[in-house]
């Protein structure tokens, strides 16, 4: 499997190692966190088990939920979005 562009291969992410990234990314992204969001880890789990990336999660949670990124944050290696543009 290629990795995704956020340098994620998900070919050997379990998922409580997903599920940290995705907790830290949130944090670092809307500071919140997964139990601030109030995920559980069933719903969790259907992302992970899609292989979907977890910076990539991310970003869709908090495009679904209309959140506003606190700060100018890293979406792909190379590439950092202001908060406007997230």
């Amino acid at each position: 499997m290629n990795p995704h562009k956020d340098g994620w291969s998900l070919s050997e992410i379990g998922f409580t190692d997903w599920r940290r990234v995705v907790d830290l990314r949130l944090e670092e992204v809307y500071a919140i966190t997964i139990e601030d969001a109030g995920v559980d880890d069933e719903f969790l789990k259907s992302h992970w088990k899609e292989k979907e990336p977890p910076f990539e999660f991310v970003r869709w949670f908090g495009e679904k939920h209309d959140l506003e990124p606190r700060k100018p944050v890293w979406l792909y290696p190379d590439q950092v979005v202001a908060p406007h543009q997230y």
